[in-house]
């Protein structure tokens, strides 16, 4: 499965969630943790979005396994929508696929540019 297969259905399956349960306002929320989540991934792995290709032509559709985080990422958002939360820490599993495919830190072909990291 990839991300743009993902539906609104199987999001409020993830959240366990009813749809006729749900006010308008709630679903279009949900669509918005969508798209955040998404630009979240393309941010933290470097990868293009799920129909624009980045530069080296890759896509996040491009990885399966990203599906995963991507609902993990909605779930947490989810269910942490107030300000302050005991954890503020991603899931392990979800940070660790992400990392997998961390692109942002490869200096791009032909490039004597050496990326800054700071700790």
């Amino acid at each position: 499965m990839k991300i743009s297969e993902i539906t609104q259905e199987l999001i409020l399956n993830q959240l366990r969630e009813n749809a006729q349960a749900l006010s308008e306002t709630d679903l279009a929320y949900i669509d918005a943790l969508k798209e955040a989540s998404i630009a979240y991934i393309k941010d933290w792995t470097g990868i293009g979005g799920v129909d624009v290709p980045d530069e080296h032509g890759r896509m996040l559709d491009d990885y399966e396994d990203l599906v995963f985080p991507f609902m993990a990422i909605i779930s947490f958002m989810y269910d942490n929508r107030q300000m302050t939360v005991e954890k503020d820490k991603i899931n392990p599993i979800a940070a660790s696929m992400l990392n997998l495919h961390s692109f942002n830190f490869v200096p791009s072909e032909g490039s004597s540019e050496k990326p800054e990291v700071s700790i």
